[in-house]
Order: structure tokens, then C-alpha cells, then sequence
């Protein structure tokens, strides 16, 4: 018999649910009050929404896995990573702690893509102040959300407005 200690890296979120998670997406335990001290970050779209009971979508789990695994290498971005979601299998939105915009991220590039919004989000909230979400996904363009719209932005513009330095090397590609 041999024992493995399965370690959580996530809460995932099922429905009204919330579990530790480990991995591959295998339910550890079911989250509350005891594990208040986790600082884990909330999966959410783990389970299609149309058939909650079929459990954890593979290809989402293993896109959440990559994501987390990858910004490992920087605990500074992996600290603030606070919500995840997988519900479409090729793009990662995150949503960052103390903010609230939607950061799309794609399927690859977690690292460079989610250190480019951070290092955008000052700015941007200076042209876009109400931003939902921000997609970099696409190269050196940068699109950014608001109520108001979407603003196709080039590298270090939003919605046609120079809005800090030219941005460096491939963050954001």
C-alpha cells in the first residue's frame, strides 16, 4: 500500500459547491471554515454548466493546472491570482486581486501575458477607468472592455491614446 499526500491548488467552485482541488481536479475535501487560512485562488467552470453532475471537464482542469503550475515560477503573480476561470477550455480569464477586470488570457503564455497586465492595469485605468475585462491574447494588440464598448489597443495604446512607454520585449504576445 503506498500513501500519496494530494495537495490542493485551488477551490473549485461547482455549482453552489466549493471543494479543495487538487491537480488533475480530484476533489480533496469539501472547502469551509477549517480551511479558511488557505490563500487558494476560486476556480470557476471546472463542470459544464449544462451537466454539472458529470464532475470536472479534463480539458478545463488541465488548462486551470497549466495556468497555476506556470505562474508557480513567479510567486509574485501566483499570489494574486484570485478567481480562474476555465469555462471555455482555450482561454484562461483570471481576475487579479484588488481588481476586478476580467483578464483574458488564452491557453499558453500564462506568465508574460498576465505580468503584461500588471504592468499595464495603472495605465489603462487612466484612459478606460470602468475597464471589464482586458484580452491579450492577441500579440502586441491589447483589447480592453468597458461598459461603453470594446477599444482595440496597439502595444502601449488604448483606444488609440499613447498611454506610457512602448511596452518591452514579448509581454502580451
Amino acid at each position: 500500500m503506498r500513501i500519496v499526500e494530494r495537495r490542493p491548488i485551488a477551490i473549485g467552485r461547482v455549482g453552489e459547491a466549493l471543494f479543495l482541488v487538487d491537480e488533475h481536479g480530484e476533489e480533496i475535501d469539501e472547502y469551509g471554515p477549517r480551511y479558511a487560512d488557505f490563500d487558494l485562488p476560486i476556480i470557476d467552470g471546472l463542470a459544464r454548466e449544462d451537466e454539472p453532475r458529470a464532475g470536472v471537464n479534463e480539458r478545463r482542469m488541465d488548462l486551470a493546472s497549466r495556468l497555476l503550475h506556470d505562474v508557480r515560477r513567479r510567486p509574485d503573480l501566483a499570489r494574486r491570482i484570485s478567481q480562474l476561470d476555465v469555462s471555455d477550455p482555450r482561454n484562461a480569464v483570471v481576475i487579479v486581486d484588488q481588481d476586478t477586470t476580467r483578464v483574458r488570457l488564452g491557453d499558453e503564455r500564462f506568465v508574460e501575458r498576465l505580468q503584461s497586465y500588471v504592468e499595464l492595469a495603472p495605465s489603462l485605468r487612466e484612459q478606460v477607468p470602468a475597464i471589464d475585462y482586458v484580452d491579450l491574447r492577441f500579440g502586441e494588440r491589447v483589447y480592453v472592455g468597458s461598459q461603453t464598448g470594446v477599444a482595440p489597443a496597439g502595444a502601449g495604446q488604448v483606444a488609440g491614446q499613447q498611454v506610457g512607454g512602448p511596452r518591452r520585449g514579448p509581454a502580451g504576445e
